[in-house]
């Protein structure tokens, strides 16, 4: 769901644990529908222990600033990154910004739980959506609601879920289903 142009990288990198790790990213984003830039960019800010400059970013990359600051505008918008503002002075004639990853654990679970929760919501959403279209459709709505009972029961009980994981702590919510999980054995 989420298009974005993308522009070969300049230079080829060099094999390397790191450059595996960028490319692991830029799978994964992939697999969420994300750009391959988009993993690009995640990849190497993981890597750096400071923030980055938008042309050091791009340099690193070989993106376009473009392409960069669009992808990192976006990454900023959904919670995975933070644009740090840096001191303009008479040798800067504007604001020089960096970008980092956020790493807080808290966050990016938080992050995950409204993704997905609001990702829940819209299938929901659609599922009411088709069953008000199938009570004109009588003959073929009996079967359609069997199916979709079972649908809206899986994505009412994974909302459930949702509201309980943004309740407690990661780290709690793992010692109450390990202690499940002892109880079981």
């Amino acid at each position: 769901f989420f298009l974005l142009i993308r522009r070969p990288p300049r230079s080829t990198p060099k094999p390397s644990s790191a450059a595996s790790d960028v490319y692991k990213r830029q799978r994964s984003a992939k697999k969420n529908g994300w750009n391959d830039a988009m993993g690009v960019l995640r990849g190497t800010l993981f890597l750096e222990s400071e923030p980055l400059s938008l042309d050091m970013l791009a340099e690193k990359t070989g993106y376009s600033k473009t392409t960069v600051r669009t992808n990192m505008h976006y990454l900023e918008n959904i919670g995975m990154a933070v644009r740090i503002v840096g001191p303009s002075g008479k040798q800067h004639r504007y604001r020089q910004y960096r970008y980092a990853l956020v790493t807080d654990a808290e966050a990016l679970r938080r992050l995950l739980v409204s993704t997905l929760s609001d990702e829940f919501h819209s299938i929901l959403q659609a599922l009411n959506q088709v069953e008000n279209d199938l009570k004109a459709h009588s003959s073929e709505a009996e079967k359609m609601r069997a199916i979709m009972g079972n649908t809206r029961q899986f994505y009412e009980e994974m909302d459930r879920f949702m509201e309980l994981m943004n309740h407690y702590p990661l780290k709690e919510l793992i010692e109450i289903i390990e202690n499940i999980e002892c109880k079981k054995a």
